[in-house]
């Protein structure tokens, strides 16, 4: 790739991401799961629907579009989003030649809050998707990298906040560029796969490609 993904593309992506990541390490479960509108993603044959969001405070969204724009239009619009991605606390990351990335320093203050508000966010809509699914799951991408304090509690995390609301998801995914966890909702289990750099880029790439419409779910790769 050339530049950041168009704003407008960046919801599908992440989407396909997920659904890549879960063929991949569930193939026998998900391989006639597609994507879909309310929920996310949707296998009508099994009955199960999931629903994806992102752990992200609504600061990083507005840094996340920042970054995919930034490069685009005048150079005085530029200069703009340079200064929303700096102020929100964000440094940029030399890669090579002239790509550069953006990160901000992790800690454990905030994590919890941030994972528990994405699932709240989600927990609204959770009624209606029961009137057409057998089983409602979550997938939650995790943006930046977690820190091992939360990595270690997020199972329990999930546990905790479904003890305040009647309304349940089935399962939940945690999903992060280094492992994919598994959460049954009913049972309380845990279970994680860790992922490689190469397997998680991979699974990305697909996932742009597809909502950039160079590749489609009867492709081989997502064979």
């Amino acid at each position: 790739f050339t530049d950041a993904i168009k704003p407008c593309l960046l919801k599908h992506s992440q989407e396909y991401s997920v659904l890549a990541t879960l063929r991949y390490l569930y193939p026998a479960k998900f391989d006639t799961m597609i994507t879909g509108e309310a929920p996310d993603l949707q296998d009508c044959v099994s009955g199960i629907g999931i629903e994806v969001t992102a752990a992200v405070k609504e600061n990083d969204m507005k840094v996340s579009r920042a970054f995919s724009e930034l490069h685009q239009g005048k150079p005085k619009d530029i200069e703009k989003r340079k200064k929303i991605i700096e102020s929100s606390g964000y440094s940029f990351v030399p890669l090579k030649e002239e790509k550069v990335a953006i990160a901000t320093s992790g800690t454990s203050d905030g994590e919890k809050y941030i994972f528990q508000e994405s699932i709240r966010r989600k927990l609204k809509k959770l009624k209606q998707y029961r009137i057409n699914y057998r089983e409602i799951g979550l997938a939650i991408i995790l943006l930046e990298t977690p820190t091992s304090y939360a990595e270690n509690h997020f199972s329990e995390w999930i546990s905790e906040l479904f003890r305040e609301t009647e309304e349940l998801f089935d399962f939940v995914y945690v999903i992060s560029h280094r492992f994919c966890a598994y959460y049954d909702v009913h049972t309380k289990g845990w279970d994680k796969h860790v992922l490689t750099s190469g397997e998680s880029r991979s699974l990305a790439t697909i996932g742009r490609m597809t909502a950039e419409g160079k590749l489609s779910l009867t492709d081989y790769e997502w064979m």
